[in-house]
């Protein structure tokens, strides 16, 4: 059923599936090591951290499926990435919200007592299966009841900082582009990768409360980008700021989720610990319901399974992963997002683009995977022939050599592409 006021419900929904436990805890840790230069930093964290999530919504209500966000390269390309993008979220996105809420939220507050992340990870995984059982009502639900609670909860720990705050920003910490280094930083978050994904359950929300005519789509996935936007922004700069404020208080190698319980436990006293607790596991559990979500819905889609075993097993899966703590789970997730991100990022700007077919998208797209690959190799291996070829590309040291290899390969399709067509009329002439 229509409602004026669904934009901003779905708006609130899609700020909650991109505001997980990461994006409470990096922030304030840029900011500390940025000090003075916390803003530039800012606005580069501003760009991966937000402009990509919402260019990829865009994307996809203008595409209108995920198959036409990442197909028209081959049926290999579309197989292969999908399941490599599921494989990744079952396995690690999603586990690492339960191993989050339990390191972070939850033991910090048992002053002693031994729960069994065994017992934490059931439960948690319990609630996101009950959420997201039902699709229609989880959107509401995220989007009136989690979204608010996380919101609350940031917003004062960021007002008390800023109006007690315990020093001025000082000298950065770090001998690097503040720019450059924001910009890197705000790619921890994932939420450029996933923004394809959660787009998908939002549209398939808005086909259920009566929105079925594209154009009624694009209105409300618009308005509902700019409030997901403008909520993310005035947190980041928040957060920023109060990690800047600590820039000669904290020690530099102190650990983001320690810096951001000091700031809990001097602006909030001794309830600090366990509202931050509450923070990141609502957090952690509105992620972890959109996440379960996305992967029902994707298999639903494109292999017809069903919708609800796929959440019963995804979510099992997950909650036996959730056990190897958050430390194994980012390692085992690490080479897979450096060959899905820079991919997902080309996919979003040709999409945006209208390339949705055609030699442009499929070499940009296959140039961005392949030194994505072997920038893994060069990493995760010691060939030493690898590492020589991976070293010699620009960018490689800050790690973006996809980045111009990328570029120059498309630029040379589009000059391609016109010569081409150019032939093609003068002899039709």
């Amino acid at each position: 059923m229509k409602k004026n006021y669904d934009w901003l419900i779905v708006g609130m929904a899609l700020f909650s599936m991109f505001f997980g436990a990461g994006n409470l805890i990096f922030p304030p840790s840029v900011g500390l090591s940025m000090g003075e230069s916390w803003l530039p930093s800012a606005f580069g964290f501003a760009l991966t951290g937000i402009g990509l999530p919402v260019l990829g919504v865009l994307t996809m209500n203008k595409v209108g499926s995920f198959k036409a966000f990442s197909g028209g390269v081959s049926k290999l390309f579309f197989t292969l990435y999908s399941l490599l993008l599921m494989t990744s979220v079952v396995f690690t996105n999603t586990p690492r919200t339960a191993a989050t809420a339990y390191e972070l939220g939850i033991v910090p507050n048992l002053g002693g007592f031994n729960l069994s992340p065994i017992v934490v990870s059931l439960i948690f995984f319990g609630l996101t299966l009950h959420i997201a059982l039902n699709p229609s009502k989880a959107i509401d639900r995220i989007g009136k009841i989690l979204t608010p609670t996380i919101v609350v909860i940031t917003l004062s720990i960021i007002y008390m900082g800023v109006t007690n705050k315990i020093g001025a920003p000082g000298t950065p910490h770090l001998d690097t582009n503040a720019f450059g280094f924001g910009f890197s930083q705000g790619y921890q978050t994932m939420d450029g990768i996933m923004a394809g994904l959660f787009s998908m359950v939002i549209l398939s929300n808005l086909g259920a409360r009566g929105y079925n005519k594209k154009s009624e789509k694009a209105e409300i996935i618009k308005k509902a980008s700019i409030v997901t936007g403008t909520g993310l922004l005035v947190i980041y700069i928040g957060l920023f700021y109060l990690g800047a404020t600590g820039n000669q208080y904290f020690p530099a190698d102190i650990s983001r989720s320690a810096l951001v319980s000091n700031f809990v436990n001097m602006f909030l006293g001794q309830y600090g610990n366990l509202i931050f607790g509450v923070c990141v596991t609502v957090a952690c559990l509105s992620t972890a319901t959109a996440l379960t979500m996305v992967v029902s819905q994707f298999f639903l889609d494109t292999y017809g399974f069903s919708y609800k075993k796929v959440a019963y097993i995804s979510c099992a899966i997950s909650a036996f992963m959730a056990n190897f703590g958050v430390d194994r789970i980012v390692g085992v997730a690490e080479p897979i997002l450096a060959i899905l991100y820079p991919i997902t990022i080309v996919l979003i700007f040709v999409g945006i683009a209208g390339i949705l077919d055609g030699p442009i998208r499929r070499n940009t797209i296959i140039v961005s995977g392949l030194v994505s690959v072997l920038q893994v190799i060069s990493e995760e291996t010691d060939i030493q022939i690898v590492d020589t070829i991976y070293n010699n590309i620009p960018l490689s040291s800050a790690g973006f050599a996809w980045v111009l290899p990328t570029v120059l390969v498309g630029m040379l399709s589009v000059y391609v592409v016109r010569n081409n067509k150019k032939e093609a009329v003068l002899k039709e002439v």
